[in-house]
């Protein structure tokens, strides 16, 4: 990994632009969804396996990811995501309905690597600045998000040739991947001699670290939980929003302007939590208060509604920057490259899993009660788990795994 000054300010600015891929193509695909429900003919629950494909993609890739850091060395891994999302978006804006969903896969695999390995960069490259680069990079994938999906429908409007408007507008989304290209083959190819190095450390981590072994940590547990459930709040809430405000009384325009509120409101605490991260170590007592306000804005939106503006741009600070403080746990309670690939697996892992279950279990909790109180304090309920666990996440212990036993 690169060592000199110049080396960390191109890991850094590689950093900052693979960040920008790890939210923006997912996001971009409802904003046009209709449209390409339309001209595709889809149903509604083909559109819905269309939406959920990218949760269920990034379960099942994360655990993989770190297996392939270990065969083509971490950057030429984080390399090969990047080429996995080109390809993903310009099949996934072929035209055609199979295009369609092997793009998304494709797009998913290449965010689920992206998301596992980036804190591992960091680690390896800022492993005093851990906090403050990952609220930088947090930061820019809500730029890379807010950009994406607010272009979408402009950007529809657009014809050329034969594609359709929705077509167009998905294929902006190269512009990202394509820069961090530009940025990630220069470093990969000045560190052609260090690969073998770097691609022998991890090998060795990972021979000591596997998420088998980690099952068996509560540490890896803690942060992993933490993680997980926060992840569950975010998606069980926003998938159901715009029609929880329905419902509560919100015309449509009101609804959807709350809801891209709650976009928003993602990408502050990347800038509040800069000048209190690098300022402190000791996170435990500030992930607490933002895991538990994540609660209170949950309560306020079942017996308050009419100050849903308020809870829901407390809900959108307090979730984002409790999974800011909770992701960059990876690099903190972790010994070496290799743990923090193997812990970032698994947390990822479980973590989409939980998000990917969550939109379901509440629409099923609603249309059993038909009423969004127990749905939304159920997700509450989950939002207390969490803040007992990310506070536990948040003593300063490292993740301790016993050696592989070897057979004789």
């Amino acid at each position: 990994m690169p060592t000199s000054n110049k080396g960390k300010i191109f890991a850094f600015a590689a950093i900052l632009f693979i960040a920008l891929n790890l939210r923006g193509p997912f996001t971009s695909l409802a904003p046009v969804l209709g449209q390409i429900m339309e001209s595709l003919t889809l149903s509604a629950s083909a559109a819905g396996m269309l939406t959920a494909l990218p949760l269920l993609t990034f379960a099942f890739f994360s655990p993989l990811a770190a297996g392939l850091s270990r065969k083509l060395g971490l950057y030429p891994s984080l390399l090969a995501a990047l080429v996995a999302i080109t390809s993903g978006i310009v099949l996934r804006s072929y035209g055609t309905e199979i295009p369609l969903y092997l793009g998304t896969i494709l797009i998913g695999a290449g965010i689920a690597t992206g998301n596992v390995l980036l804190p591992v960069v960091v680690k390896v490259n800022f492993p005093t600045r851990i906090a403050t680069i990952t609220s930088l990079y947090v930061f820019t994938m809500g730029i890379g998000s807010t950009l994406s999906a607010s272009l979408m429908v402009p950007l529809s409007n657009i014809s050329f040739a034969h594609m359709g408007g929705w077509q167009i507008a998905l294929l902006f989304n190269l512009i990202f991947p394509v820069l961090a290209i530009a940025i990630c083959l220069p470093l990969v190819l000045s560190h052609k001699k260090k690969t073998q190095t770097n691609k022998q450390k991890i090998q060795t981590d990972h021979n000591q670290t596997t998420i088998t072994q980690l099952l068996r940590c509560p540490v890896a547990w803690q942060v992993t939980l933490g993680i997980g459930l926060n992840s569950f709040t975010f998606y069980s809430l926003a998938g159901w929003l715009p029609k929880i405000l329905s419902d509560q009384g919100y015309n449509e325009i009101d609804a959807g302007y709350i809801y891209g509120l709650l976009q928003f409101s993602t990408m502050i605490p990347g800038l509040l939590l800069l000048p209190i991260l690098s300022k402190t170590n000791n996170q435990r007592s500030l992930i607490s208060i933002c895991a538990f306000s994540v609660f209170v804005s949950l309560v306020g939106m079942v017996f308050s509604p009419q100050y849903a503006l308020l809870w829901v741009s407390l809900f959108g600070l307090s979730n984002c920057a409790t999974f800011i403080i909770a992701i960059s746990f990876v690099g903190m309670r972790t010994a070496n490259s290799g743990q923090a690939a193997a812990l970032s697996g698994l947390s990822q892992c479980i973590g989409y899993g939980l998000a990917a279950t969550g939109p379901s279990l509440i629409g099923y909790l609603h249309s059993e009660t038909e009423s969004w109180a127990v749905p939304v304090l159920t997700i509450a309920a989950v939002a207390l788990l969490c803040t007992l666990f990310a506070n536990l996440a948040a003593r300063d212990k490292k993740v301790q795994v016993r050696p592989a036993q070897t057979s004789k």
